[in-house]
């Protein structure tokens, strides 16, 4: 069975890399696709949060990486994904990622869902926090992995 792990990654987290490691564990295969977001400022280039993640995932074998700047729904269909996965902090990561579920749905996706809870000791943390500690010169070494900390600092320098 085929899952997509869509997200921005900007920067990929320790929350995002626990998703990934347990997803690779339910399914056959887990490509994570980087997307760019419209509606966000994206801080790190494509090809920064594409190396960034093959940094963490390289012991991965069923994890492959893509990018996509268009509707997930048309990735689904041209890619026959059978399993979208999403993670979610709280209640209200839980309202919008089912809402954004939905929408597959009216848009005539035949897709499955799965929602993974974060781990209690990833449930502060988000890609804004890593920017925001990056950028005050904050402590990184419980937020992202040690080997991709030059490629988040090195915006901030």
């Amino acid at each position: 069975m085929k899952a997509m792990y869509p997200g921005c990654f900007d920067p990929v987290t320790n929350g995002h890399i626990d998703i990934i490691k347990r997803s690779a564990k339910l399914f056959d295969e887990v490509v994570v696709l980087i997307i760019d977001n419209h509606a966000k400022a994206i801080t790190y280039s494509l090809e920064d949060r594409r190396r960034m993640i093959e940094i963490v995932t390289k012991d991965i074998p069923n994890v492959t990486i893509d990018t996509y700047d268009g509707l997930t729904t048309d990735y689904v269909k041209r890619e026959n994904v059978d399993v979208i996965v999403r993670g979610v902090r709280n209640l209200v990561d839980f309202e919008y990622e089912s809402s954004l579920l939905d929408i597959f749905k009216t848009q005539g996706v035949d897709v499955e869902s799965v929602l993974l809870c974060t781990r209690a000791e990833y449930s502060y943390l988000s890609s804004t926090v890593v920017r925001q500690h990056a950028k005050l010169g904050g402590d990184l070494s419980k937020l992202v992995p040690k080997e991709i900390e030059p490629i988040i600092k090195k915006v901030y320098n």
